[in-house]
């Protein structure tokens, strides 16, 4: 018997709003994923104080609501649902839908405003969910919704041997299959001032660099490509354009509890400036 597929849940609040949706609604239309739109507002404290905490309450639910009326408007003839939650915070509201949806959700998030520039830049809530997240999360550029949105085609993986690496992959590979693109695997040659003590450094760089595509044509499909960038490992994964992929998936760092989100340094400082949707998937 099969399974109903597990949701997009789309974060929605402030300015980012219409990026998400915009990322939402395009993955949603390749895929035929559910789409839940979501938005937290504060829940009542344990110890409130009478009157006033349920009116400050009551004035987050309208608020909420304000924004999921606008919400609806943009998926205008969408089946999506929507949710107003009641939370202690944002990340903790967001946590708690994506534990409820079960394997395979994945969240939506916003950048905060980073002076205009068209890059990813998580803010507080997004910092704060993508440390435990109990799965993939897909953080949007600022000024997503601005960009030419063609269909869906090519997914690009940050990959290295490690078996984060490996489960970046596996997942590129699984959401390939969902919207029919194609699969780019990338890795970065480091630009490193190590050298060797002995021998010819020419020579090292030439052995280094046959590794690094020994590697990647290893792990790649045959109906898979490759590329091999160069320079910084995170200035030349942040500089791939939506000409380049749809999304960049990258993995998790390799210690920590299995099946979470945790940013590595990689991830962490690829998240504030990457030129298209990034998604971290959980480590194995």
């Amino acid at each position: 018997m099969s399974t109903a597929p597990s949701p997009l849940v789309a974060a929605v609040k402030g300015p980012a709003g219409p990026d998400v949706l915009t990322f939402a609604a395009r993955w949603r239309g390749a895929s035929g994923r559910p789409l839940v739109v979501v938005t937290v507002y504060p829940a009542p404290a344990p110890l409130g104080a009478g009157r006033v905490d349920a009116e400050w309450v009551a004035a987050g639910r309208e608020e909420a609501e304000r924004t999921l009326d606008s919400a609806r408007a943009a998926l205008a003839g969408t089946d999506a649902t929507f949710r107003a939650v009641p939370a202690a915070s944002a990340p903790r509201g967001l946590h708690e839908v994506l534990e409820a949806a079960g394997p395979g959700a994945i969240a939506v998030l916003g950048s905060r405003d980073a002076k205009g520039v068209r890059r990813t830049a998580p803010g507080s809530t997004a910092e704060r969910l993508l440390t435990g997240a109990p799965g993939p999360v897909v953080l949007v550029p600022w000024d997503h919704e601005e960009d030419p949105q063609p269909p869906v085609r090519r997914i690009a993986v940050a990959f290295i041997d490690t078996p984060d690496g490996r489960a970046a992959l596996e997942a590129a590979r699984r959401l390939a299959k969902e919207v029919a693109a194609s699969v780019d695997l990338v890795s970065v040659l480091p630009d490193t001032l190590v050298r060797p003590s002995l021998g010819e450094p020419r020579r090292f760089a030439e052995e280094q660099r046959r590794d690094y595509e020994a590697s990647l044509q290893a792990a790649a499909r045959p109906d898979e490509r490759v590329r091999l960038l160069e320079g910084p490992v995170v200035d030349a994964l942040a500089d791939l354009r939506p000409a380049d992929a749809d999304l960049l998936v990258c993995g998790s760092r390799g210690y920590g509890p299995a099946r979470r989100v945790l940013l590595g340094g990689v991830s962490a400082r690829l998240l504030r400036s990457a030129r298209v949707p990034v998604m971290v998937v959980p480590r194995p």
